[in-house]
């Protein structure tokens, strides 16, 4: 099988059925193409089988200011999915190592049947609370940390970057700030009494 199916979540689209490359490396440049950058998972449900949907978004679309798509249902309601959504079955044990698996197309039909039903469609004017804008990193250990990424001029003399993927690491000794398609965002950290679970 050279392909596999998933299911695409658009702003203000119905959600369809699209397919993926089988082959991991590529995958990964068809997921990141589809949600415009850099992403991250969470999973939904287990389906079965060692199986589990998971939904796969740009960890950056709040700070990129990408459409508000869904919102996911009562109790969290206030949660909103910016920009695409990708949903893929990963197995449980070596999602990660191997890749998505295909949905059949049946099964992603019932998929996409209650996502429609139970994701509720935003009109895209929706903006992210500021809880939305703060990311934790090293949660609940004595290193915890907030930030929130806020947008900025190219900083001066920028000729070094660590990485070569779609967001960069600014080189200049603080590594604070990122570059994502010629736009670049500095970590503002967060006092901890504003700390929000991300």
């Amino acid at each position: 099988m050279s392909t596999i199916n998933a299911i695409l979540m658009e702003p203000g689209k119905d959600l369809v059925i699209c397919q993926l490359s089988a082959d991991i490396e590529q995958q990964i440049e068809e997921i990141a193409d589809i949600l415009a950058g850099n992403f991250a998972s969470t999973r939904l449900f287990n389906v079965g089988n060692g199986v589990s949907l998971h939904i796969f978004v740009n960890d950056l679309a709040v700070p990129l200011g990408l459409t508000a798509n869904r919102r996911f249902p009562h109790p969290d309601e206030q949660e909103i999915i910016f920009g695409n959504a990708l949903f893929l079955a990963l197995a449980d044990e070596a999602g990660e190592e191997q890749g998505a698996l295909n949905i059949p197309e049946d099964i992603c039909r019932v998929f996409i049947e209650n996502l429609e039903r139970h994701l509720a469609r935003c009109s895209g004017q929706e903006k992210p609370g500021p809880e939305a804008e703060i990311y934790t990193e090293n949660a609940g250990t004595p290193d915890e940390r907030s930030f929130r990424w806020q947008e900025v001029e190219c900083p001066e003399a920028v000729d070094k970057f660590i990485g070569s993927g779609r967001v960069r690491i600014v080189d200049d000794g603080l590594c604070d700030t990122i570059e994502i398609n010629g736009r670049y965002f500095k970590q503002i950290t967060v006092p901890a009494a504003h700390k929000s679970l991300q």
